[in-house]
């Protein structure tokens, strides 16, 4: 059997060579699901205006609207590179290999040392003017539920957080824990935006910012 490559104690998982390799046509297949689907920017003002700002930002989404993350961000985000957060783990490892066939660029810790070096990592692609992609209810959920250390990031980074969400067509949901959704080629998927500024949640404690995310995600969501 293929398995990721296996990693000292203080580096995450990697997939081999020709596990990289057995993978590739996947990721072909993919790109080109990608490309077929027909994506309505939504509002162009409050786009137009995230992109003029020429500043980096915390993009956050569920978990669940991941497939075309990557896609939306190289079609409206002006080519800026964009950073996920992917776990250390051998899940990870094929996490990387997704990520990187949409676009996005892998941020992966240690295994020894998870949380604190993820925000620091995240802090880092931020303030080197990347943006950085979290999910916030991920990678195990619970679903809908936002886990404080995006809100810890913002309060680090001084960034704002912006909200994207995908209203899909055609589409399959998975029976996971999240009830991953994935867009049927050719379908209509319509973008959804809100914005958290840094000083709304800079007042807040990280617990009542978690709460209030959750709620501004949810708004433009739907199920």
């Amino acid at each position: 059997m293929l398995k990721p490559r296996r990693a000292t104690p203080n580096s995450p998982y990697r997939l081999g060579f020709f596990l990289s390799l057995f993978v590739f046509p996947f990721g072909l297949v993919y790109r080109v699901w990608l490309r077929s689907l027909r994506i309505d920017s939504g509002d162009m003002k409050f786009l137009e205006s995230l992109n003029s700002s020429n500043e980096s930002a915390i993009i956050a989404l569920w978990h669940n609207r991941l497939f075309l993350a990557g896609e939306w961000h190289r079609r409206f985000r002006n080519n800026r590179k964009c950073y996920g957060l992917i776990s250390s783990s051998r899940d990870g490892a094929w996490l990387e290999k997704f990520y990187g066939w949409s676009g996005i660029n892998a941020v992966r810790g240690s295994r020894n040392n998870k949380g604190p070096e993820a925000i620091r990592l995240l802090a880092k692609k931020l303030k080197g003017d990347f943006d950085v992609g979290i999910t916030p209810d991920g990678s195990r959920g619970p679903i809908y539920e936002v886990k404080p250390g995006v809100v810890f990031l913002a309060k680090v980074t001084k960034k704002p957080i912006f909200i994207l969400s995908f209203e899909y067509g055609i589409n399959i949901k998975l029976n996971s824990w999240d009830r991953f959704i994935i867009p049927l080629p050719f379908t209509k998927i319509k973008a959804h935006y809100n914005i958290v500024e840094f000083e709304e949640i800079n007042k807040l404690s990280v617990e009542a910012g978690a709460d209030l995310l959750t709620n501004e995600i949810n708004k433009v969501t739907n199920n």
